[in-house]
C-alpha cells in the first residue's frame, strides 16, 4: 500500500508475509517590455507578466552561470536562473521577489526543454522523475550536492551561524522559505561566515541549519531563527507531551486524543481501505484529517512524544504497521 507525500513513503507489513508489501504514503530579455515607474511614494509599478523565450545563446549563458555557482542546472533551477538574468537585465540590477520575478517573465518549461535539447552546446540528462539537467559539453562539473547529509563544515562556521541568527531581529530574521532563494538573500548581505562560499555551498549550508543543527525552521512558510520556529513549539509540546495549541484549543475540538493503541490499529485500516490516489494509497497530509472524519479522534504527534509525523510512524511500536523511507 502505497501512500506519497514529496518524499515519504510507506510499507504495509503483513504478518503472514515475511517481505514487506510496498506501500507508499504519498504523497529574449527585450522583449520584456519596461514600463516600471514610481507614482507619489508608492511602491513601483510591476510590468505585467510577459512571455520570455530566451535564445540559445541565453540559456547556455545561465548554464555557464550556475557552473560558476557549483549548483547542478535543474531545468527547474535554470528557469529561476534565466527569470533573474531577464530581471536584472530590465532593472539593472533591481531587487524582485522569486514570486515576482516568476509574473515579470513567464518561461514555458516546454520550451525550455527543447531549447536545451535541440543546444549543440548541451546535454540533457533525465533525472527523479520530470525532472532534467541541462550539462555544458567540454565543461567540467563540480557541482555541491545540496541535499547532502554529511556535514563538511568547520564547527566555528555552525557557532557563528547560529549566533548571527540568534542576533536578528523580527524582520531580518524571517526570510524566504526556499532554500535557494534564503541563500541568496544571505549571500546578498554579506554574511562574514558565508565569505568567500559559493552560492551551491550556501544552499548546502542552509540545508543542513534546517535539517541538522536546528539553527533555522519554519514558521507560516518563511524560514525563521528556530528559537521562533514551529518546529521549536512543537518540540517543547513534544517535550511536555501537550497538543500544539494548549488544552484549551483541544476541548474546544471536541475530540479524543488518540493514544498508541488508537495509531495502531486505525492507521492499519486506513492504509487497508483507503483507495486515493489509487488503491492502499494516502498523502501524508491526510492522515490527521482521515483520523478525525473516520475515527472521530484528533492524532496528536507532540502528545505523544514526537515534533514531527514522520518520526512518530517511524516509532517500534509501528514496525508491524507501517516503515517510511526517503524517496529524495
Amino acid at each position: 500500500v502505497r501512500v506519497f507525500e514529496h518524499t515519504l513513503e510507506v510499507s504495509l507489513l503483513r504478518h503472514s508475509a515475511r517481505r514487506p508489501v510496498s506501500l507508499a504514503m504519498a504523497g529574449g530579455i527585450g522583449a520584456c517590455a519596461k514600463q516600471s515607474q514610481r507614482q507619489g511614494g508608492r511602491r513601483p509599478m510591476q510590468p505585467r507578466p510577459q512571455r520570455y523565450e530566451p535564445s540559445p545563446a541565453e540559456v547556455v549563458a545561465a548554464v555557464n552561470s550556475l557552473y560558476d555557482d557549483e549548483l547542478k542546472p535543474f531545468g527547474r533551477i535554470l528557469l529561476k536562473r534565466l527569470r533573474e538574468r531577464a530581471w536584472n537585465e530590465f532593472s539593472r540590477g533591481g531587487t524582485l521577489s522569486m514570486e515576482d520575478q516568476a509574473g515579470f517573465a513567464h518561461i514555458d518549461p516546454k520550451y525550455l526543454r527543447r531549447i536545451c535539447e535541440a543546444c549543440p552546446n548541451l546535454r540533457v540528462e533525465l533525472a527523479d522523475g520530470r525532472e532534467y539537467t541541462a550539462l555544458l559539453i567540454g565543461r567540467p562539473a563540480n557541482f555541491v550536492d545540496v541535499c547532502d547529509s554529511r556535514d563538511h563544515y568547520a564547527s566555528e562556521l555552525w557557532t557563528a551561524a547560529s549566533a548571527y541568527f540568534s542576533s536578528l531581529n523580527q524582520e531580518e530574521g524571517t526570510l524566504p522559505g526556499g532554500r535557494y532563494a534564503c541563500a541568496q538573500l544571505l549571500v546578498s548581505r554579506g554574511v562574514p561566515f558565508l565569505q568567500h562560499r559559493s552560492l551551491g555551498e550556501v544552499c548546502h549550508i542552509v540545508q543542513l541549519a534546517v535539517s541538522q543543527k536546528k539553527i533555522l525552521g519554519y514558521l507560516e512558510g518563511n524560514m525563521v531563527p528556530y528559537e521562533h520556529s514551529e518546529e521549536y513549539v512543537k518540540e517543547r509540546c513534544a517535550a511536555w507531551r501537550q497538543p500544539v495549541g494548549g488544552v484549551d484549543r483541544l476541548s474546544s475540538s471536541q475530540l479524543r486524543l488518540a493514544t498508541w493503541v488508537d495509531v495502531r490499529s486505525c492507521l492499519r485500516e486506513i492504509l487497508c481501505n483507503n483507495c486515493n490516489p489509487c488503491p492502499g494509497t494516502i498523502t501524508m497530509s491526510n492522515v490527521k484529517r482521515l483520523f478525525r472524519s473516520h475515527f472521530n479522534l484528533e492524532l496528536s504527534e507532540t502528545v505523544l512524544g514526537y515534533s514531527r509525523l514522520c518520526e512518530l510512524l517511524q516509532d517500534a511500536r509501528l514496525r508491524d504497521v507501517c516503515s517510511i523511507r526517503s524517496l529524495g
